[in-house]
């Protein structure tokens, strides 16, 4: 009979297994239904983006046939304006030439059929093949001749009666000169017009682009490269369930294309713009991504297989592992307790807590319970700490909580130190578990108390033998370690250049080369066969790097209890150094003759008496005297009596005094020649004490004419520079004023400073100086530097120009200092901005001219685009100036634009800029705007503002503005693209019939 617990474990078994496949199979399902979901989310925003994409093709086709149709409109108000201004001695052939009105509004190549109608209905003028009076419907005509509406008549009329093919009429009624019916201008417009050579529209090859007529249901369009008419075709709204509201669906299909339409009306003439993009085309995105989609779902899905199969291998693989660790952990319980070290197994307390307060111990072996001075009974279970709260002061707790955080097990020897014991020495070895810490450890006190003991003499030794400053190195002599070196100190190494790592350990012949001096074979031998003492003077050696040194060695034989050499003790001193001072000794005697001998200057040494022992050669060519005349007191002989007496207090002055005394005396050579002479005493001190004196005596005969002549140079050219207006001045490398003319007297007096000997930043103060510094770094590169220096000193601005020049040494490459140039240019300053701004400024207004404006636009565009601002740009003229102009005369046209610029300054800000290009013609910078907005309620303004008549010399003239509004914020636009902008703008607000504005998106 099957057993309960055998039931329970099969079917825990079962249940382990089929929980990881049935959370796949839900994953995968849960994975393809939102797969499925978004697809359908996605159709539906694709469908309505080509809704959106047709509607806005067919609002571009609406605009451009309102374009059209206005155009149409405007030519037949010019032809109206001109026929009735010349009595209708403007014919149409006139109107629709090249160059014609006709141009101005709408292109002579459309070449629309036109036609001039008398008040009978009679055709008197056509253009283009217009058809015939028939062609115009009666009631169209009727409505011309009894309305008095200066407005044009639209109307759909079938280009051949029966057909389906329809046109669109513009005509506007004709007058007299007494205002009286004249006729009518009639323009037939054909629709194919619109939708078959408009090249703005990309519909594909397969789109639909359709014109119809709301009044009778007549429609035209083209079908991919197709042009049809009908007048039976309809749409209806598309009543699909979440559909847009402005899909349309044709009530009979067009061809076999499947597309998707849309539309736009255009009430005012009766006629709507329908757009229609291939379905196909439309849709083709939302194809690919929900290609894509599929494909990531079913990659997905195969991925969930794959890794639901490998975990539920490795489910059966821990399982196993789990079996096997059991039969482990039980080994392992039987070589614990028989190990030599003591073994904790300690868990973490609390349990998966963040902050460890204690361990308990889980598992203990008896050899570690005796190590702790307690039982393992005493100690299984309980927490290590708490029990035994003096070992939480050995730095045990934060080591095992070290090692459990991290993971990363320790080895280690300490000294334990319990309060009550003897210190000890423990090897001990921390492993991290899953909820604690493993712990082996062993008591090794006795073998680490030898160990410190040889480590301490060892230490000992070594830092004697390394600390000495002569070479030490000891070399094996024994059979099995034959010239092996076993001790190199620092200074081996700092003396042979060969590093300790290199030497220590290995053969000596196997190390330095072949004639090494303390590698010698021969030696080695001599030692081994007679231990004696081997003392070597002088000892070459050739250093790692080639260099050679001299060393004084001795080499002392260390032997066992037998009197057999085991070791050779070498201790060596480096007398390099000691050789070369003596050479150098007895050849600096030799060379302190030489240079004597070789000096410009005369050399005299004397006694504490002043009797001379020596002179060189140049003292007797400069005195004339022999070296044997000048011995004793001979040598004061060359002095002019009264020079000569000084002598005696010369030298006791240098008795008191160590710096040199200095003279400039005069002699007399054996010749009668009086000469100048720079004489200099100095007194021979040897540790103390006063041995004797130096003396030297130098011919400056020529070099004090020099001085002279230069000295009446320099008066000469300080007369000139003091003369010269212009502040001249030099400053040296650094920056330290040398010379200044009276002009910079002038400058700096104000302020009372002593300029030469100070800095220029001294002089000028931190603020200006900080100006200036650029340009003085630049010329003390070597460039001539020219600049504009302004002033506010005194509280009056001065404009200086200001040129450096630099000026270089006797190589002709360094620069030394540089010479400053500082002229006044205030007034010259003050009348060129005068002249500048006289012409910026429009005479008869007082505005800014065209130069000013372009002047201000440039800065207010590059300030704008630094700042990150929105600026706009107003292009205006006079509604109807000329007709004021040619009635009223020139002198009140400019009474009128001057009061055109006086009331658009009352309505624009105060910051705004308002300039006069010419003739009628203005614009307005509007910089620093909030927002778009802000532009177009002043445009409103203003243009409300020009409706109100204007009083002009008892005439009352009424006029209007027409305004272009461009912005700006920033961009690859200039100046010019911005105003030709704003001046597109103006004419569309002119063609909507002017007094009005037109703003930029």
């Amino acid at each position: 009979m099957i057993s309960v617990s055998t039931v329970r474990r099969s079917a825990r078994r079962l249940l382990q297994g089929l929980l990881l496949p049935a959370f796949s199979l839900t994953l995968v399902a849960a994975l393809w239904a939102a797969v499925l979901f978004q697809v359908q989310l996605e159709c539906g925003a694709s469908r309505d983006e080509a809704v959106a994409h047709s509607q806005a093709l067919a609002r571009v086709l609406s605009e451009h046939i309102n374009h059209v149709l206005r155009q149409s409109e405007h030519a037949t108000h010019l032809f109206k304006l001109k026929y009735e201004e010349t009595g209708g001695g403007h014919t149409l052939a006139m109107f629709a030439s090249r160059g014609g009105l006709l141009n101005s509004v709408l292109p002579v190549r459309l070449e629309l059929q036109m036609a001039v109608l008398d008040k009978n209905g009679v055709v008197t003028e056509r253009a283009n093949g217009f058809p015939g009076a028939d062609r115009v419907a009666q009631k169209l005509f009727q409505d011309l001749a009894r309305s008095r509406a200066d407005t044009a008549l639209f109307s759909i009329a079938a280009a051949v009666p029966g057909s389906a093919k329809w046109q669109v009429q513009v005509a506007r009624r004709l007058n007299n000169r007494a205002g009286q019916f004249d006729g009518a201008i009639v323009i037939l417009i054909d629709p194919d017009l619109f939708v078959d050579d408009y090249d703005r529209l990309n519909v594909q090859d397969n789109g639909a682009l359709i014109l119809m007529s709301s009044a009778d249901g007549l429609s035209v369009g083209r079908l991919g490269e197709r042009l049809f008419a009908s007048r039976q075709l309809t749409f209806r709204p598309q009543r699909a369930r979440g559909a847009s509201s402005a899909e349309l669906v044709p009530q009979v299909p067009l061809d076999g294309v499947e597309r998707i339409y849309s539309y736009s009306d255009m009430p005012r003439y009766a006629l709507a713009a329908v757009v229609g993009v291939e379905t196909r085309v439309a849709m083709a995105r939302f194809e690919r991504q929900r290609a894509q989609y599929l494909s990531i779902a079913a990659i997905v899905s195969l991925l969930i297989a794959i890794i639901t199969g490998v975990l539920v291998h490795q489910n059966a693989r821990l399982r196993a592992s789990t079996r096997a660790a059991r039969r482990a952990q039980a080994t392992l319980r039987a070589a614990a307790d028989g190990s030599l070290d003591g073994v904790l197994i300690l868990k973490a307390w609390p349990a998966g807590a963040a902050v460890i307060d204690d361990f308990i111990f889980e598992d203990i072996n008896e050899r570690g319970a005796a190590l702790l001075g307690r039982t393992r009974a005493q100690l299984i279970g309980q927490k290590a700490f708490s029990k035994l709260p003096r070992y939480r002061k050995t730095g045990f707790f934060v080591r095992y909580v070290q090692v459990f955080q991290s993971g990363i097990p320790l080895e280690e020897e300490v000294e334990l130190n319990v309060d009550g014991d003897a210190p000890r020495w423990i090897h001990h070895q921390i492993v991290p578990l899953q909820d604690g810490v493993a712990v082996t450890s062993r008591d090794i006190t006795a073998r680490k108390h030898a160990e410190i003991e040889i480590h301490n003499n060892r230490s000992f030794l070594q830092s004697l033998i390394e600390h000495l400053p002569l070479l030490v190195y000891v070399k094996s002599m024994r059979e099995k370690s034959y010239g092996a070196m076993m001790v190199w100190n620092k200074a081996a190494e700092s003396l042979t250049g060969y590093s300790a790592d290199e030497v220590i350990g290995h053969v000596d012949t196997q190390v330095f080369p072949p004639d090494f001096a303390l590698a010698n074979r021969e030696d080695d031998q001599a030692m081994l066969a007679n231990p004696l003492v081997r003392d070597v003077p002088d000892q070459p050696l050739v250093r790692q790097d080639g260099s050679r040194r001299t060393m004084h060695s001795v080499s002392v034989p260390l032997c066992d209890e037998h009197g057999k050499t085991e070791f050779i003790l070498c201790i060596a001193e480096d007398v390099t150094e000691r050789r070369k001072q003596e050479q150098s000794l007895h050849a600096s005697e030799a060379h302190l003759t030489a240079v004597t001998n070789a000096s410009p200057l005369g050399l005299v040494r004397t006694d504490m008496s002043g009797n001379c022992s020596y002179v060189n050669k140049r003292f007797e060519a400069i005195t004339g005297l022999t070296r044997e005349q000048c011995l004793g007191h001979g040598w004061l002989t060359v002095f002019e009596s009264d020079e000569s007496s000084y002598m005696p207090a010369v030298f006791e002055h240098q008795r008191r005094h160590q710096e040199p005394y200095s003279r400039i005396t005069r002699c007399r050579r054996t010749d009668g020649k009086l000469i100048w002479a720079s004489t200099k005493i100095a007194a021979i001190r040897l540790n103390g004490r006063i041995e004797g004196f130096i003396g030297t005596l130098d011919d400056i005969t020529t070099l004090r004419d020099a001085e002279l002549a230069l000295r009446e140079s320099e008066a000469r050219l300080r007369t000139i520079a003091d003369t010269l207006p212009t502040m001249v001045a030099y400053i040296d490398a650094g920056q330290v004023y040398r010379f200044h003319n009276r002009a910079y007297d002038r400058e700096f007096g104000r302020e009372g400073a002593a300029v030469l000997g100070m800095t220029v930043v001294d002089t000028v103060g931190e603020q200006r100086y900080r100006v200036l510094a650029p340009f003085i770094a630049r010329t003390l590169a070597g460039e001539t530097v020219r600049f504009e220096e302004h002033d506010e000193t005194g509280g009056a601005e001065r404009t200086l120009e200001v040129t450096y020049i630099p000026q270089t040494g006797d190589d002709g490459a360094s620069v030394i200092g540089f010479h400053v140039m500082r002229h006044d240019v205030t007034t010259q300053k003050s009348e060129k901005r005068r002249l500048l701004q006289l012409a910026q400024i429009d005479p008869l207004t007082g505005l800014a001219n065209r130069a000013g404006f372009m002047l201000k636009l440039d800065s207010a565009m590059r300030q704008c685009e630094q700042g990150q601002l929105l600026m706009a740009l107003m292009y205006l003229d006079i509604d109807h100036f000329k007709p004021v102009n040619d009635t009223f005369g020139h002198h009140v046209g400019d009474a009128l634009l001057k009061a055109f610029s006086a009331r658009l300054a009352q309505t624009l800000r105060a910051s705004d800029t308002i300039a006069r290009l010419g003739g009628d013609e203005f614009t307005i910078i509007l910089d620093n705007l909030g927002r778009a907005e802000d532009a177009t309620v002043l445009a409103a303004k203003i243009v409300q503002a020009m409706q109100k008549p204007f009083e002009l010399d008892g005439a009352t003239v009424s006029v209007s503005a027409s305004i272009g509004l461009a912005y700006f914020s920033s961009g690859a636009t200039d100046p010019d693209t911005l105003i030709k902008e704003a001046d597109t703008l103006l004419y569309q607000a002119k063609q909507g019939g002017r007094n009005t504005y037109r703003a930029a998106a």
